[in-house]
């Protein structure tokens, strides 16, 4: 993959875009790297941050788009899964796909400096989690579950870690410091992908439990068929 220029975006937690030139000969060149701050304006911000890059970088279209698949809250999720498909397809690119706690533990490795659990807010008192060696290889997950469901003994990282912190407390597991806020990055998610040499498989979303959306009795089809 020589003189390829990559969009990166990642909605698992905000939203996140990053432009990088990636070449065979040479290191990554992140071109620009976005983060948003707010949880709740995937749809909103994501193809305006978009936009805003390619003009800013001068660029007309990219060459090819990574998108994280999570795992994430649904609407987050599927803003950017199918944000990335739509954009493929206008522009005529492919569209790779790669677990978003993969960049986060790519981001947080040199601080974690060991084998570490990188973890986003699930909300319902649980965390999404994987656990990572000290580079940001996986070893496990991704998984949902609650804090007692953590590996004892590791340390955690990542915008999880505050909103879990009384739980994570109460069970003594240690944190990694100034991670308590991180979300994931367009940009390390892009690197994250090179370093897994560069895994060319279509995105696939990692919900890892059950939708909140649940069609009411009424509407749900009868033993004899529609009538």
């Amino acid at each position: 993959m020589a003189g390829v220029r990559l969009l990166s975006l990642d909605t698992s937690s905000v939203v996140s875009v990053a432009l990088l030139e990636v070449s065979d000969d040479a290191e990554p060149v992140i071109v620009s790297d976005a983060l948003g701050t707010d949880t709740h304006r995937h749809a909103e911000d994501l193809v305006p941050a978009v936009r805003d890059a390619l003009a800013a970088a001068g660029w007309e279209r990219p060459d090819a788009i990574l998108v994280g698949e999570g795992p994430g809250p649904f609407t987050g999720l599927r803003v950017g899964l199918a944000s990335a498909d739509v954009l493929a397809f206008a522009w005529g690119v492919p569209v790779y796909g790669l677990c978003s706690l993969d960049g986060l533990a790519q981001q947080l490795a040199p601080a974690a400096g060991g084998e570490f659990i990188a973890a986003l807010d699930a909300r319902r008192k649980e965390l999404y989690w994987g656990r990572y060696d000290a580079t940001g290889r996986p070893l496990g997950g991704p998984q949902v579950g609650a804090v007692s469901t953590l590996p004892a003994g590791l340390p955690l990282a990542g915008a999880g870690v505050r909103a879990r912190e009384a739980e994570l407390s109460a069970a003594g597991t240690p944190v990694v410091a100034g991670t308590e806020d991180t979300p994931v990055s367009a940009a390390h998610l892009a690197l994250a992908w090179l370093a897994a040499g560069r895994p060319e498989h279509a995105p696939v979303a990692r919900y890892l439990r059950e939708s909140d959306a649940v069609a009411p009795a009424s509407l749900a089809p009868s033993a004899g068929g529609v009538k």
